[in-house]
């Protein structure tokens, strides 16, 4: 099966960013932020899935219409032996800021459900939770994005190590003039 590209992390960590950079299809910039269409955020909310064949499934799919795919489910790309490019931080205030920029993007509800699922009732919690997410994708891939590299203008460098594929550098020119 042809997979897309996909990059996975944690919401507030640019993954809708670097997924446009790759295929920048439907993606919108808007107030800083990159929007996708919705049926390519899917694996943003994995727990709407009925089984793994469904995602299987969803991916075979949603191949056919773009290259890269966002996807906050790393347990399921370890499980099936996806390579995936996975974006982590080290630095605890780059991930306070990140944990803010998720809270102050998302309505109530979304952090709220954030919250319910990961036990993070804080945004220090979830900062805390970026940090050990990090050592957690490090395990399972070598094809690592550093939020710090993103925020800093290296995006385009670093995943140009990683694949082949062009990259949007002017949406990230863009987005990089909004932050």
């Amino acid at each position: 099966m042809d997979y897309p590209i996909i990059v996975c992390y944690t919401g507030g960590t640019c993954g809708d960013l670097i997924s446009a950079l790759v295929d920048s299809s439907d993606a919108q910039l808007y107030n800083g932020t990159v929007r996708h269409n919705p049926a390519r955020v899917r694996l943003k909310k994995p727990h709407q899935f009925e089984s793994s064949t469904d995602k299987d499934y969803y991916i075979l799919e949603i191949s056919k219409q773009y290259k890269s795919v966002p996807s906050h489910d790393l347990d399921y790309h370890v499980e099936k032996n996806h390579s995936f490019v996975g974006i982590t931080v080290k630095d605890k205030t780059i991930a306070l800021r990140a944990a803010n920029r998720f809270k102050n993007l998302h309505r109530p509800h979304v952090w709220e459900e954030m919250s319910n699922f990961s036990g993070a009732k804080t945004v220090a919690d979830y900062a805390q939770l970026l940090l050990d997410y990090s050592n957690l994708v490090e395990m399972h891939t070598s094809n690592i994005l550093k939020l710090e590299r993103i925020l800093a203008g290296d995006a385009i460098d670093d995943l140009a190590k990683i694949i082949t594929t062009p990259l949007d550098s002017n949406l990230y020119a863009n987005w990089l003039k909004h932050q």
